[in-house]
């Protein structure tokens, strides 16, 4: 993860990123917000795509390539940082369609959203705590009743 210049949280299945430095914001469809699940946990290029093969059914080759597509245009938006190198892990490995009551592989699609970008760097998404946002300020009324 470009950290932390980027925040994502996957609701239902969708992985939703914002980019605090462009103010793009970011919907991973398909598969995509189990691969954003998958980068969260620490996992490698290539354990991404073993966990991907286990889980769906498909061409392991489609698996790897959609996974390395999906990776790739995460890198060019500035969304992760790679210290493997894609293109290393653009292997052929198997045309054997796998199939064993798994879900059906779908490409993972990136969607950008620029919409709200000035608003965004106008006024960025802060973290909230029980206190909520912004903060009271709560020294003035203290010393008022004191």
């Amino acid at each position: 993860m470009n950290n932390p210049q980027v925040i994502g949280e996957v609701i239902e299945g969708e992985a939703v990123i914002v980019s605090l430095e462009t103010g793009a914001y970011y919907s991973l469809q398909g598969t995509g917000g189990v691969i954003w699940t998958l980068m969260e946990q620490g996992m490698t290029i290539e354990e991404m795509i073993a966990c991907m093969t286990e889980r769906y059914e498909g061409y392991p080759d489609t698996i790897r390539s959609a996974t390395l597509n999906l990776l790739e245009e995460l890198q060019q938006d500035g969304l992760i940082c790679s210290e493997n190198k894609l293109l290393d892990a653009r292997q052929v490995h198997s045309d054997t369609f796998t199939s064993a009551s798994r879900p059906l592989f779908q490409s993972p699609a990136l969607v950008k959203y620029t919409d709200m970008a000035d608003l965004l760097l106008l006024d960025p998404i802060h973290e909230v705590d029980e206190i909520g946002w912004p903060h009271p300020e709560i020294a003035p009324i203290q010393s008022a009743i004191l």
